[in-house]
């Protein structure tokens, strides 16, 4: 018996959030082991970016603007990258948005939003992408959850709640689609330099987080990537209904 293989030749995946941050860093990833990728984002003007970054790494590339909130929208996009590719064999549901605010002043709005992008996007994009993989026979889906699933920190009530919500989630649709050959999982990253903790560093907060990490630093995008291939690829075949936390050991003693 061989040694299980990491490489994604062949795969065609989809990302969602894929302009930025995490969501570019797995994008390239993915076709760094070999897939061909779609790249999807609500901001639809900076995708021309990835696209090309996908291309200069010997893939063809797709953008796709997606709104994770519209059924309507999440169901054409699936049907986009079946019409252009064929296929569609991994799924990596990477959109978010957090509100920062304490919990008395969250309103109902801030509420829904988090839980629209955050976990009922997820649950959107995951049963269109698994209709086409339970006709396969296989898939892979990834959403990427957070450190903050498990662990919770001050004035992020929603974004926590939701966080853990997507990974219940994951376990169910582990456990309901196991006998279509689709393994569901999720990756919880800690603290990484992304857009969404540029205000944080700018007030000089990050300095303090990163000395609460045992391994002494915050996490850069692209270190997420390594958790994404290996459950997207055959190596992880026996894999579903796990959570990998790839936080530099900082939910090992919270402060």
């Amino acid at each position: 018996m061989g040694y299980p293989s990491f490489r994604l030749d062949g795969q065609v995946a989809l990302v969602t959030g894929a302009a930025q941050g995490i969501g570019r860093a797995i994008a390239l990833g993915l076709a760094d082991a070999g897939a061909t990728v779609a790249a999807a984002d609500l901001r639809a003007d900076t995708l021309p970016e990835v696209e090309q970054a996908l291309r200069a790494l010997g893939r063809p590339g797709l953008a796709l603007a997606l709104d994770v909130r519209d059924p309507a929208a999440v169901q054409r996009a699936v049907d986009r990258v079946v019409a252009a590719h064929g296929r569609l064999d991994v799924l990596v549901n990477n959109a978010g948005v957090r509100v920062h605010k304490p919990a008395l002043e969250h309103s109902l709005e801030d509420w829904e939003l988090v839980f629209a992008v955050n976990s009922t996007g997820p649950f959107l994009c995951s049963q269109a992408a698994a209709r086409v993989m339970r006709e396969r026979g296989s898939g892979a889906i990834i959403t990427i959850a957070s450190q903050l699933a498990t662990v919770v920190t001050s004035q992020r009530v929603a974004y926590c709640a939701s966080k853990a919500a997507v990974v219940q989630m994951a376990r169910v649709l582990a456990l309901e689609w196991a006998a279509y050959g689709i393994r569901v999982n999720c990756v919880s990253p800690g603290p990484t330099r992304t857009p969404f903790t540029e205000a944080a560093m700018a007030a000089g907060a990050m300095p303090v987080v990163a000395a609460s990490v045992p391994l002494g630093r915050m996490a850069e995008p692209d270190e997420m990537v390594g958790a994404v291939v290996y459950l997207a690829s055959d190596a992880a075949r026996y894999v579903t209904g796990a959570c990998i936390v790839v936080d530099g050991g900082h939910s090992l003693s919270w402060r």
